[in-house]
């Protein structure tokens, strides 16, 4: 090949004009592929199966999103204040003419609520009516057994109110004419006695609330007797200052009870049922007391005509011919006793050594 020279000559190429055949070369093979796959059963039911599942996912993803309970009330408080205000506003009925400016009938469950007057030709209800103020004027039906119970229920009442005035009236006539004029009891009879008789009171006459009675010549009580809340006889037993004797005659004063019954058989006793110290003595004194261990003390001791007593020296007063004294405080030699002679002579009684 001989050599030769090639001269490059500038070329102008439009690069939209490329972009744009270009897109439309594209445009018109798919358009030709989708009039092909457009008369495709299998394709055409594929591609509306995935836009089904396409759309069911979305769906049950927004409703699973969404407080649907909420929505719900929320329309249908919406749409009964709208029909409560339609009712309100256009109600009518052949049978009802509401012209009332505020509610004046409510109906609950149990209770049916008028607020003012009920005006109606007649009423019937089937078991009982509570009426707080009755006003009648027209006619009752008094042939009917209501009517009659209530007629005889006013007339009781009627006659048990007159009976009681007239009985009051009675009682105040009377007791003025006893003030005025006394009263005799000579025709008054009770059990066909007579309630006084002189001045005797009818035998039937056996219970009573006397509280003062005059000087009595003879009483017989049976039974269970309280004087003054002091003195009380019970069962052949009486009590002083206690209403449960506990022998014969049971005297307590305070906390110390003395008493006085039979010990034994053909023995008596006196002195205390409890552990008590007893004293015997006058003028508020004692002279003879029993202490609780049962040891005796004596303050002063005469047998028959002997007085006996103790002593720590020889006595100087004058005696009673055979009185002794014991010495209280004896030694080894010393007297244990004297004897009184007589008058002021006293003899000293040792023991025999």
């Amino acid at each position: 090949m001989s050599d030769s020279k090639i001269t490059a000559t500038a070329i102008s190429i439009d690069t939209s004009s490329i972009a744009h055949l270009v897109d439309q070369a594209v445009e018109n093979s798919i358009t030709s592929a989708i009039a092909t796959l457009g008369t495709d059963p299998a394709w055409l039911a594929k591609i509306e199966n995935m836009i089904n599942q396409a759309v069911v996912r979305r769906t049950v993803a927004t409703i699973g999103s969404i407080d649907i309970n909420t929505i719900i009330h929320q329309r249908v408080d919406e749409n009964m204040e709208k029909l409560k205000v339609e009712l309100l506003a256009n109600f009518s009925s052949t049978g009802i003419d509401d012209k009332a400016t505020s509610c004046q009938l409510t109906i609950m469950d149990d209770t049916t609520v008028i607020e003012n007057t009920l005006t109606a030709h007649s009423a019937s209800f089937v078991e009982s009516v509570s009426v707080k103020n009755l006003s009648v004027t027209g006619s009752i039906n008094t042939d009917n057994r209501s009517w009659h119970a209530l007629a005889a229920d006013i007339g009781d009442r009627t006659l048990a109110q007159l009976n009681q005035s007239w009985r009051d009236l009675l009682i105040s006539q009377v007791a003025d004419e006893i003030k005025k004029n006394g009263i005799t009891f000579d025709n008054v009879k009770i059990d066909d006695q007579p309630l006084v008789s002189g001045s005797q009171l009818a035998k039937s006459i056996t219970q009573s609330s006397l509280q003062k009675l005059g000087r009595l010549q003879d009483l017989v009580v049976v039974g269970e007797t309280s004087l003054n809340e002091t003195v009380t006889v019970l069962k052949k037993r009486l009590g002083v200052n206690t209403e449960q004797p506990d022998s014969a005659l049971n005297v307590w004063d305070e906390e110390v009870s003395v008493s006085i019954g039979k010990y034994k058989n053909q023995e008596a006793y006196v002195g205390t049922n409890r552990n008590q110290t007893l004293n015997i003595g006058i003028n508020k004194l004692p002279h003879v007391t029993i202490g609780t261990d049962g040891i005796t003390s004596i303050s002063k001791l005469r047998v028959a005509q002997y007085m006996i007593g103790h002593g720590t020296i020889v006595p100087n007063y004058s005696g009673t011919k055979g009185d002794i004294v014991f010495n209280a405080d004896p030694t080894p030699g010393s007297a244990f006793a004297w004897v009184c002679l007589g008058g002021f002579k006293w003899k000293t009684l040792k023991a025999v050594e």
